[in-house]
């Protein structure tokens, strides 16, 4: 019997919403709910999920803005399944993403998290080139210990798990701290919000890996990663999860710990900071002075 899954949207941006909705719905699983809490100003998005008329679905509408953390916490606490999946609400599942995914839950207890292939599409729904954090982790489905992957992520300082919408876990096994979804060691995680949950999960038990394309990442004008401010938080916050990651647990090597600053310290490189806003460069020098600062009193 297939395990009941909860497809969690925490849906804000109309322009998307119908095929990230049309995706869930469309899902192959024989068992799973769909629970969309609404957090935009406008009637759009109730209005596509009333027309749908799915017994599988429950609508939220938010009484006041919840924002980003918020409505993602909040469809959390409403999910019914332990087996949850969030699907941005301008991204896409594949038909078999669930039943894929679940599957694995089912036949092996030890895996905390679960994800896949993910394919980039532009603003039109097209099939883009990969990016470096979309590259394959493997080129078949593979299972591997949840503290390995951790490692391989952090030492490259990219996500390589995905986005929200990529992986599916079990809620029971996700502990909450000071009742967010998004706090790690005290630190509140925006950029980097997915992957302080994914290392949490990997910091308990086995990963699978699908090396097949489940899910689809849009790339479209307006994003928040996009913006200046908020691509230096991301470099920030990099540094910030891989301090944690560390106490954790992870990283737990002189090596590792030195081949981690070092990329941080490459990705901070590419940036002009004689050309930035000053208030942007002094960001980044100062990154730069911390990474720095670690690799001096780190072993070589």
């Amino acid at each position: 019997m297939a395990e009941p899954v909860s497809i969690l949207i925490p849906a804000y941006n109309e322009r998307f919403f119908a095929q990230a909705f049309a995706s869930a719905l469309a899902q192959r699983h024989a068992d799973f709910e769909v629970v969309v809490c609404d957090d935009s100003p406008g009637t759009a998005i109730e209005r596509i999920v009333r027309d749908a008329a799915s017994a599988r679905v429950r609508y939220r509408r938010n009484p006041e803005r919840l924002g980003f953390a918020g409505n993602f916490l909040q469809c959390f606490t409403e999910a019914r399944a332990d087996l949850v999946k969030f699907l941005n609400d301008d991204d896409r599942l594949r038909p078999d993403c669930l039943a894929t995914l679940a599957g694995i839950f089912s036949v092996n207890p030890h895996v905390t998290l679960a994800t896949s292939r993910r394919c980039v599409i532009d603003a039109a729904g097209r099939v883009c080139p990969d990016l470096a954090s979309t590259q394959p982790v493997s080129g078949v489905s593979a299972l591997m210990l949840g503290r390995e992957l951790g490692d391989f992520v952090l030492v490259n300082a990219l996500n390589l798990i995905g986005e929200p919408t990529t992986a599916m876990f079990r809620r029971s096994q996700l502990a909450l701290e000071d009742g967010r979804l998004f706090r790690w060691g005290g630190t509140d995680y925006h950029c980097l919000a997915d992957l302080s949950m994914w290392l949490r999960l990997l910091s308990r038990g086995f990963a699978y890996y699908h090396a097949g394309v489940l899910s689809e990442y849009r790339m479209h004008e307006g994003q928040e990663q996009d913006q200046r401010d908020m691509r230096v938080t991301c470099l920030e916050e990099r540094l910030w999860i891989a301090r944690q990651g560390r106490r954790a647990g992870f990283l737990s090597t002189p090596g590792l710990w030195r081949q981690a600053l070092q990329s941080l310290e490459a990705r901070a490189h590419v940036w002009q900071t004689d050309r930035e806003e000053p208030a942007v460069a002094a960001r980044v020098q100062r990154f730069v002075r911390e990474v720095r600062a670690e690799l001096d009193v780190s072993p070589a």
